[in-house]
């Protein structure tokens, strides 16, 4: 699936980092982690407090030993779910990422490679509530499928000042999505005043034209992400503080105010996801506000960055490169290796001459 961009420049979450301008942590909960806490995360440094769940008690002891004596870092083995307790969990070894609470089909595995394990689960809010995570400036939920029962028990904390949230969703419809995945989880998001920002997708070919190509004999170029209907999207979800101040009529409630630290927090987000243009539109619009924290026209020289989604490119430069090596080890790329050279002697006689 197509990553939401980031911007690894960020000079503006540099700034505020080094010069001690966030005065609060900022808390990251990450529900399905698998793969650690996400590299835009690493810019924050000690001022993180990061804590990642998954239902696969192996993963979470190899993110323990990778991350050990990062003390900010914490991760647990449950899975996180609308109620505590136990559930029967579909653990997919071929393939970890698509483990489930449901079973696979469509163009999934062969269900037939699922283990089914019983796993602890547990609310977010219960967790809140026993101290065991702080309240969260940022949720991110990736649980193939699970995502409302992630968000049915996560109210609390995201009524006590969640800023943004990036998910996994669809827009297929199921008996437990009957008004599609994507139309129920904005509706919860709206619900605690979170708008849609930005979303990334990758398209996959339905099963039977895999098959089809597959009797031709036909190499699929998975990485291409050309072929099929977009499938599975990456979605951010964000408070537009802007917006909020401006409109508040648009909102079914009023919306909870921000403290300096919420907003500065706000454009951070804004800046890694590469939306400064928010980011900026933000500190202008609260500049009287922030101006006892930080130098505003500072932050809005830093914030003025035409190439805060350059990132995007050298992400598809790699691919490109990626073909081209795969290319260059081709077998037809190796016998036509000396009709190159030839040519290229040719080209030399000629220039000589």
């Amino acid at each position: 699936m197509e990553d939401l961009s980031f911007n690894s420049r960020a000079p503006f979450t540099r700034w505020v980092t080094t010069k001690g301008l966030l005065r609060e942590a900022f808390s990251v909960v990450d529900v399905g982690v698998q793969g650690g806490a996400s590299v835009r995360w690493d810019l924050l440094d000690d001022h993180l407090v990061f804590h990642g769940f998954d239902a696969i008690a192996e993963v979470i002891d190899e993110l323990k030993q990778q991350n050990a004596g990062r003390t900010n870092r914490h991760f647990h083995a449950f899975a996180i779910g609308a109620a505590d307790g136990e559930r029967e969990f579909y653990v997919n070894p071929a393939n970890p990422t698509a483990s489930s609470m449901f079973r696979q089909g469509g163009n999934r595995p062969d269900p037939a490679t699922e283990q089914a394990r019983m796993v602890p689960v547990r609310r977010l809010d219960s967790l809140l509530a026993a101290g065991v995570i702080p309240r969260c400036d940022f949720l991110k939920v990736d649980v193939e499928g699970f995502e409302k029962d992630v968000y049915r028990g996560a109210r609390e904390l995201l009524q006590a000042g969640v800023l943004a949230v990036e998910t996994e969703t669809n827009f297929s419809i199921s008996p437990e999505y009957p008004k599609s995945h994507f139309a129920t989880i904005a509706e919860i998001a709206l619900d605690h005043h979170l708008l849609f920002f930005d979303l990334g997708f990758n398209r996959i070919p339905r099963a039977s034209f895999q098959r089809a190509l597959a009797r031709r004999n036909v190499k699929l170029d998975t990485g291409s992400n050309m072929l099929g209907r977009p499938t599975t999207f990456n979605v951010l979800f964000c408070r537009d503080l802007v917006d909020e101040a401006d409109h508040k009529d648009n909102y079914a409630t009023p919306p909870p105010p921000v403290n300096v630290d919420q907003t500065i927090k706000t454009m951070i987000v804004c800046e890694l996801y590469g939306l400064s243009d928010v980011a900026l539109d933000v500190a202008e619009r609260f500049a009287e506000k922030l101006g006892h924290r930080l130098d505003v026209d500072h932050a809005i020289a830093l914030l003025a960055d035409p190439q805060c989604r350059a990132p995007d490119q050298i992400f598809e430069l790699t691919r490109l490169q990626r073909r081209i090596s795969d290319l260059e080890r081709s077998t037809s790329w190796r016998v036509t290796a000396p009709l190159r050279a030839f040519k290229r002697l040719l080209r030399r006689s000629d220039n000589g001459a």
